[in-house]
């Protein structure tokens, strides 16, 4: 059975409702903070109501957010009832099996509710890709759809904000698409600063900070471990034991939730993402900075856009380059680091870039791109 809250909030002048369908194998809290795509659904109707938005959230158990409505689907006794990951270090991302049992039970009541609150003008937010596809066909008449934060390979809407400029030139390539797209945006990844608590003494330990698998440069940091004189830390999901034979000097620790990610992000002297595949956004980094820890990362994907040279942290291509960057990093302003990520990553930020966004589809109207008018921000 579906329960839902409503926040009293002012009438709203103008802005289209967001309906943002959350992860269906996750709840929107603290506990699943290490699922970028939960966190993401998580901060954005905080996001977003700072710019005057009503936002129906769709998710599971008792979400934490601050959604104007939340609509709860499946209750977390039902939930963890029909998952099949068991184990805590075990990736979340295991039970986002389209066709499970989980995807079935959400995606029959998230139609059920939908269909009492979607109107013409509303916009549909899928953070999580192309799994409640039955949605595009079924709200059409001026309803609109918008992938609202690709961080993924699949792609499926016309309407889509990517997380990087990088992956959003990626998905081009791949489509072997040489022009542009008119309704494609990029936003950036955003953070409630009140989440990540500034530190400008760090301790003596380098940091990764993410999932435990090959991909994410596993093997780069056993060579980096070998031939530096501090202590490197895993921390994710996943099984380290591999790379914890391999190498002495690295310490596993299992993932941990909310404010004690601020506190371990804080105190690492800086934080690796040797990353072998086109990244494309690299969160873990971006809240690295947002703690003032500098970020040494891949020379290739959003670590172009998230990496300011010598400023924010180091990009690298070789051994020599890593080892080099951790023999520098020291030297970094970790306060102008913090600086840095929060005026650009924080929620009023990307909360300007978003109402720009869907303030812009709300104005298509009948004339579609021949809408001669143009939503702006006028900072006073």
């Amino acid at each position: 059975m579906t329960q839902v809250e409503i926040i009293e909030e002012e009438p709203l002048v103008e802005k289209p409702v967001l309906h943002m369908v959350a992860p269906f194998h996750t709840i929107v809290s603290h506990e699943f903070s290490h699922c970028a795509f939960t966190g993401k659904v998580h901060r954005f109707s905080k996001m977003m109501r700072m710019y005057g938005y009503h936002v129906v959230e769709y998710s599971n158990g008792e979400s934490e957010s601050e959604a104007s409505e939340k609509v709860s689907l499946l209750s977390k006794e039902k939930l963890l009832e029909l998952r099949t990951k068991k184990k805590e270090d075990e990736f979340v991302g295991n039970d986002a099996v389209i066709g499970s049992p989980i995807w079935q039970e959400f995606n029959k009541l998230l139609l059920m509710e939908m269909l009492k609150r979607v109107k013409q003008g509303d916009i549909i937010c899928y953070p999580f890709g192309n799994t409640h596809p039955a949605l595009a066909t079924i709200f059409q008449h001026g309803v609109y759809h918008v992938e609202s934060g690709i961080g993924y390979p699949g792609v499926f809407l016309d309407m889509r904000i990517y997380e990087s400029s990088a992956w959003m030139h990626w998905h081009f390539g791949k489509e072997n698409n040489s022009n542009g797209k008119n309704y494609q945006w990029v936003v950036p990844n955003y953070y409630d600063k009140e989440d990540w608590d500034v530190n400008l003494h760090p301790q003596d330990y380098v940091l990764y900070f993410g999932r435990i698998t090959p991909e994410k440069g596993m093997n780069t940091i056993v060579e980096i471990a070998k031939r530096i004189n501090k202590k490197v830390i895993l921390c994710g999901q996943g099984d380290p034991t591999d790379y914890l034979d391999k190498c002495a000097n690295i310490e596993y620790k299992p993932p941990i939730h909310g404010r004690a990610r601020s506190e371990l992000l804080g105190n690492a002297y800086c934080v690796l993402m040797p990353t072998t595949f086109i990244e494309p956004f690299g969160g873990a980094g971006v809240e690295a900075q947002m703690c003032g820890t500098p970020l040494i990362a891949s020379n290739y994907g959003a670590f172009r856009e998230t990496v300011i040279e010598g400023v924010t942290g180091f990009r690298c291509n070789t051994l020599g380059d890593w080892l080099d960057a951790i023999e520098r990093v020291g030297s970094l302003d970790r306060q102008k680091v913090a600086d840095i990520a929060r005026s650009t990553y924080s929620l009023e930020a990307c909360g300007k870039l978003y109402d720009k966004i869907f303030m812009d589809i709300a104005n298509l109207g009948d004339k579609g791109w021949y809408n001669e008018k143009s939503f702006k921000h006028y900072d006073k």
